[in-house]
């Protein structure tokens, strides 16, 4: 990160994402409490609302049931993905209008370094306000900005200023910004380390300030220094432009708690094809694969395992899920999901891939698979332990 005082960073942040472009796209949403994700009846989870929706405490990852208790007036929708990415593409082409040095966050997030642009441009505000206005001209959405000298207040100013937020944090006014905020708003501060704090007597952003390393450190390990610098405004992480996906998942939530292995192995097995689909689509590999389960009581567990070598086949994925599957306490299901971590492209991999002529079978069958239904659907061919019987 550059040291010196201009403000050349901008974070940008579509508001209320999924729920907006559902008001955009009707009109007689406007105005009233949307909530997008599972619906009560399906006992799914929030993915967004609307900030109607959210003065009734209704929030994201909320089950669905408890949302609509909040607010029984809510509107339920569920997820379109395919409107969300074509919204989301539109955005992230005005944003690389502007500077080719860009760090994608998710569908509706990203950091800006428009340090080299601003004799083309102007300074980062201008960049910002004519960001805010196209978007809203050419998308039909409001984004809010956030500009600073590092990505955590750039960031933070956008939080603080939304909905349709315009904020500047400067050098000169960052420790008066941050000083009265809870120690929650700084990065890296999750529940457990801000019980910590709350045992230690702290609550600020500007208490933290005044607690000595070597005490931090004590209490909070190895993440202690960049906690402490972010509190004094410090961030030195540099935009990382090569930022791609991480990982990719799939989930379901039941409509009535599963206590049978097999419906959840079939779930996996669905989750597998999917996956394994997208890996060899994409010429990836998955390097490791996790599973989640949600009990009925909502207890969550995870487990995962590194694979070596990386895989891409459906049923190497399918196996691998099955057997962290079995490493879980039986009982009620409420929700499972598979999850990969993606891996390098496959021509860059060792030979050892086709150690076994089974694996290079399963291959042969994923491919054909794969253009039966890139040509005649996702229908046209299912395997036989899926058909309902």
């Amino acid at each position: 990160m550059y040291v010196d005082s201009e403000m050349y960073i901008i974070h940008c942040d579509l508001d209320a994402f999924f729920a907006s472009v559902e008001q955009r796209d009707n009109p007689a949403l406007r105005g009233k409490p949307v909530i997008v994700g599972g619906t009560p009846q399906s006992r799914g989870v929030v993915s967004t609302c609307s900030y109607e929706a959210r003065r009734y405490g209704v929030k994201s990852a909320m089950p669905a049931s408890q949302a609509l208790k909040l607010c029984p007036q809510g509107v339920f929708l569920p997820v379109d993905m395919k409107r969300y990415q074509e919204a989301s593409r539109q955005v992230f082409k005005i944003l690389s209008d502007y500077t080719p040095l860009m760090e994608p966050l998710s569908i509706d997030e990203a950091f800006l370094d428009v340090k080299g642009c601003t004799s083309l441009f102007g300074p980062a505000e201008a960049i910002a306000r004519t960001i805010k206005e196209r978007v809203l001209a050419e998308v039909g959405l409001t984004i809010s900005t956030g500009i600073s000298y590092n990505k955590f207040l750039a960031k933070l100013a956008s939080e603080l200023g939304k909905p349709d937020g315009f904020k500047v944090i400067t050098r000169q006014d960052a420790r008066s910004v941050l000083d009265p905020l809870p120690v929650s708003c700084l990065w890296g501060v999750g529940k457990k380390t801000r019980q910590v704090f709350e045992h230690m007597g702290i609550n600020t952003i500007g208490e933290v300030r005044q607690v000595p390393l070597e005490l931090l450190e004590k209490r909070l390990g190895s993440s202690a220094r960049a906690i402490l610098d972010m509190a004094c405004g410090i961030d030195l992480r540099p935009l990382d432009t090569a930022r791609t996906a991480r990982s990719m998942g799939r989930e379901i939530t039941f409509e009535q708690d599963v206590l049978e292995p097999e419906q959840l192995e079939k779930a996996l097995l669905q989750f597998s094809e999917y996956l394994g689909q997208k890996l060899r689509t994409a010429a990836l590999k998955a390097r490791s694969v996790t599973i989640k389960v949600r009990y009925h009581d909502f207890k969550t567990v995870t487990r995962s395992r590194t694979m070596t070598p990386s895989i891409f086949s459906d049923l190497d994925i399918y196996d691998t899920a099955v057997s962290l599957l079995r490493e879980t306490h039986p009982g009620k299901v409420r929700l499972i999901g598979l999850q990969v971590e993606l891996d390098y492209p496959r021509e860059l991999v060792q030979g050892s891939i086709f150690e076994t002529g089974e694996t290079e079978e399963n291959l042969l069958i994923d491919k054909t698979i794969d253009l039966l239904r890139e040509r005649f659907g996702n229908d046209a061919i299912t395997r036989a332990s899926l058909m309902k019987k």
